[in-house]
């Protein structure tokens, strides 16, 4: 095992930023797991209700995170498929069950810190009850063997994820449980490693961010952190689909850019446009942060960030601005998963493609890092890569303030005895 890289220097955040997150969480460094309660016991590639609602065994899972020396817990409470695991009022829980009550419970039992996770703009049961606030394609093109026309909305057949129906239910009325479901079904897993999912294909939405959605989310976080114990509220897809680039070119963005940029500067393709984009997902952080702290101003707030090229991709096509976002919010989580795009259990060359992008992703951590104005929490990944990949991830990218582990189900027994000894070594009493 490579040692670790020492990251001093490279961050702008201050001593005090991270002090004062230590103190708050009850810990002095991170050591956690994450889960998906929705995509079932297999890993990615599924979603699965009657899993969720049925068999997910909480204390099981919390025990066997506290037996590996876990002293957090990562969970996602709002998916891409925009269900919601708690007892809400205002959102889509299609599993009934309060399974975010049920996890603060077990952690506050364990002493286990719990962060949420909240998927905002990507969201499919949204997209499919109110299409009028999905985004809008600019331009035509054709994207994943799909076309697409300017002034349709984005709403496409999921890539990854897939869905069993339920023994003796037909597609047709599970359709009515799951609105987004098509009548498309992958036999076989595909080549391509967004493919391999298998099952009937889900729809899915990037919803705009100057539309309604906003509010409906803000609303949904208001009512997670008035009703539950919450101490981190982490908003994933806080951006753009970084599939596309002719997005979002609604009626309602045109007109709000039209009137603080005017006639001239070019729509899609325009410096006043791709700041236009940074400032609409800069926006919603606003929201979302003082929203949550109105209702408990020690709730720490943070955000994910994809890594990547900043202009070509970070600005242009996912208008994250890391500069902007982390002086809004608390905290950054990095989602460093190199070895999604290739690990050497699918073969030598598949190895290189994951060796190549964790060196990528380490150069450009170092070469942007000082973006950074609060503390900086990694996530990187167990599933899809081997058990000598995860440790390698692991010893990279914690930033000084820990790493979390993404997920729970798919992660090997070969991986679990490795956390257990690495979380022995680094958090064992």
């Amino acid at each position: 095992m490579k040692r670790k890289i020492s990251w001093d220097n490279y961050f702008n955040y201050s001593f005090e930023d991270l002090e004062k997150i230590k103190e708050i969480m009850g810990i002095d460094k991170v050591f956690a797991m994450a889960l998906m309660p929705v995509r079932g016991k297999e890993g990615f590639r599924k979603l699965d209700y009657e899993f969720a609602a049925n068999e997910l065994d909480v204390n099981e899972i919390m025990d066997k995170i506290q037996e590996c020396h876990f002293n957090t817990f990562g969970l996602v409470i709002k998916d891409t498929d925009g269900a919601c695991v708690w007892d809400t009022d205002i959102g889509w829980n299609p599993t009934k069950r309060d399974i975010l009550g049920e996890f603060c419970d077990a952690a506050k039992e364990r002493d286990i810190r719990l962060i949420v996770s909240f998927t905002s703009m990507n969201d499919a049961y949204q997209g499919s009850i109110h299409p009028e606030r999905v985004s809008v394609h600019g331009k035509s093109g054709k994207k994943f063997g799909q076309k697409f026309k300017a002034g349709e909305i984005s709403t496409h057949f999921e890539g990854e994820m897939r869905v069993d129906l339920p023994e003796n239910i037909s597609i047709e009325d599970y359709k009515k449980k799951i609105p987004f479901l098509t009548h498309h079904k992958d036999e076989k897993k595909g080549k391509a490693r967004s493919t391999r999912g298998k099952g009937y294909k889900p729809l899915t939405s990037f919803m705009c961010p100057n539309s309604e959605h906003v509010d409906y989310l803000i609303e949904l976080a208001k009512e997670v952190v008035n009703n539950y114990p919450i101490k981190t509220f982490i908003a994933d897809y806080i951006r753009y689909d970084g599939a596309f680039t002719d997005l979002c070119a609604c009626e309602s963005c045109r007109n709000l850019f039209r009137t603080k940029y005017g006639t001239a500067p070019k729509i899609l393709t325009s410096s006043e446009w791709y700041d236009f984009k940074e400032d609409t997902i800069v926006n919603y952080a606003k929201k979302l942060h003082y929203a949550i702290k109105e209702k408990n101003k020690n709730c720490i707030t943070g955000w994910f960030c994809l890594p990547g090229p900043k202009k070509r991709f970070t600005r242009r096509k996912i208008a994250q601005n890391w500069s902007k976002l982390s002086n809004i919010l608390d905290i950054v989580s990095p989602m460093e998963y190199p070895y999604l795009m290739g690990t050497r259990d699918d073969g030598w060359f598949w190895g290189k493609v994951g060796d190549f992008f964790h060196w990528y992703f380490i150069r450009n951590m170092k070469k942007r890092a000082h973006e950074f104005n609060s503390p900086v929490l990694t996530i990187t990944n167990s599933v899809e890569c081997n058990r000598l990949e995860m440790l390698k991830q692991i010893n990279s990218f914690d930033f000084g303030f820990g790493i979390g582990i993404f997920k729970y189900f798919g992660t090997s027994e070969s991986q679990w005895k490795a956390l257990k000894t690495y979380g022995k070594k680094e958090f064992g009493l």
